[in-house]
């Protein structure tokens, strides 16, 4: 598979970050990664922008592998998604073109955690923001089951279902599963099919397996389980989703042992005030293992509720399950992400039904504008 034109920045903290670019136009758009994924992970997406003229002319695509994922180097251990926001705000004030604003900044997963903090940290870069099944603006919760729970041993600690994760320590017990030694092929390929390409591969999880596996034909469904293998910054990267909270409430719980976790709030998300944001996720339906399974709906829930509070012009696109777009959706329809991207852009923040009946199809989906708050939720659920 042919990739995109890259190249190498170094960083000012001994890191080098490698950079993916397609079209030559004077528009920018900056794709940033979700976590167990590199800026490769967009590759479907810039091969539609090389081959369409239009496109390739009028935008100019970026996409950065984080440190320690892809090529980039991996001198120093994240703490936080801060540390990712950094490295990418420097390549944004080093780059001729990027430097001059008027961007408009897409995350995927964690992605968007990462662009929240990109944004709080020079706002006035960013003219539109699009949330691709991103994490919540109050992050991700993770917490222990049945399967993994247990005695850490690297602390001694004891933690059951239900108890949250409280420290770097605990996030590598519980990923032990999949993680380390664990992380082979064949363990990357039963977790994305199971949870993140569950929808197009119409996941029987019964049977454990798919039902659909035409999917797995495609080259880029290779190349981005190839691409997990190549993350470094595991299980880091998961502790700071764990860890992040954009908003000014502070979020707890108490664990089984009594001990008291705490989110603190940064309230970093009023940097979104009079920003254009569109959010994008397939709604969740665990019941028949449809839909996107990682970022449930009331973490988009709340961060609808959020960002009006802070003053963003926001809307909301949730696409019906059991039509193919899962978590994976970035990966498996380029096509259709695409255009919502460049359409969101050109319509000046909005997308209108017209549009997407068209490229989604009628009965499909639910757009929810600004002013319609019958899907925000405030009581915090962003598991």
């Amino acid at each position: 598979m042919v990739e995109s034109f890259g190249y190498y920045v170094d960083l000012s903290n001994g890191e080098k970050i490698y950079i993916r670019v397609a079209g030559h136009g004077s528009k920018p758009v900056i794709l940033v990664p979700g976590n167990n994924t590199s800026g490769k992970i967009f590759e479907p997406i810039l091969s539609f922008v090389k081959s369409i003229s239009e496109i390739n002319d009028k935008y100019t695509f970026y996409t950065f592998d984080y440190r320690g994922s892809g090529r980039s180097s991996y001198y120093k251990k994240i703490r936080t998604l801060a540390d990712f926001a950094a490295d990418f705000n420097e390549i944004v004030q080093k780059d001729e073109k990027l430097r001059k604003g008027n961007i408009t900044l897409v995350g995927y997963s964690m992605g968007f955690g990462v662009v929240i903090e990109m944004v709080h940290l020079d706002p006035e870069k960013y003219d539109a923001i699009i949330s691709l099944a991103g994490m919540g603006s109050r992050g991700i919760r993770i917490f222990f089951t049945q399967s993994n729970a247990g005695v850490d041993p690297k602390t001694g600690k004891v933690y059951a279902a239900g108890d949250w994760v409280d420290s770097l320590s605990a996030m590598e017990f519980h990923q032990r599963s999949w993680q380390g030694k664990s992380r082979t092929f064949e363990n990357v390929k039963l977790t994305w099919d199971m949870m993140v390409f569950n929808d197009i591969l119409k996941y029987d999880p019964a049977a454990f397996k798919p039902k659909d596996d035409s999917f797995t034909n495609n080259p880029f469904y290779t190349e981005s389980l190839m691409d997990v293998l190549s993350i470094q910054y595991m299980p880091e990267s998961l502790y700071a989703c764990h860890m992040f909270n954009s908003t000014d409430k502070v979020i707890k719980h108490i664990n089984s042992n009594g001990d008291e976790v705490v989110i603190s709030g940064s309230g970093k998300i009023k940097s979104f005030k009079g920003k254009r944001v569109l959010l994008i996720k397939a709604r969740t339906d665990y019941a028949k293992w449809r839909g996107d399974l990682v970022v449930m709906d009331q973490s988009f829930q709340n961060t609808k509720y959020d960002l009006k509070r802070a003053e963003a012009d926001v809307q909301a696109l949730i696409i019906e399950p059991n039509i193919g777009f899962d978590h994976g959706f970035p990966i498996t329809h380029p096509y259709e992400t695409l255009e919502f991207i460049v359409r969101f852009i050109e319509k000046e923040g909005s997308l209108d039904r017209g549009f997407v009946d068209t490229l989604l199809g009628k009965e499909s989906y639910n757009l929810y504008t600004k002013d319609d708050d019958s899907w925000e939720m405030e009581e915090y659920g962003s598991f």
